[in-house]
């Protein structure tokens, strides 16, 4: 992946998680939908790695579940929904 592509991949991460809201999303929806923006044929290691790339920046977060934990679900955190604004993102 380019680092122009790359980088709109991760934008794209931030708009589809801005418009899950406080619901979050699981790994397999936003993956669907990164494939209905465009960005087929996703790894999920590559997915991870992004997920935790935003994490890092404080832009996303794993969501705390009670039921199957190990089911991730993913938000923005609050810097994460002023950059999707921001940007225009969401």
């Amino acid at each position: 992946m380019t680092p122009e592509i790359r980088e709109q991949f991760r934008q794209e991460i931030i708009a589809i998680l801005a418009v899950a809201g406080a619901v979050g999303m699981k790994r397999a929806a936003l993956k669907m939908q990164l494939g209905i923006a465009g960005f087929e044929a996703i790894r999920d290691a590559d997915l991870d790695n992004e997920l935790d790339y935003l994490a890092g920046k404080g832009l996303a977060g794993r969501m705390g579940k009670l039921i199957s934990p190990e089911v991730a679900r993913w938000k923005l955190t609050a810097e994460g929904r002023d950059y999707a604004a921001g940007e225009g993102l969401a």
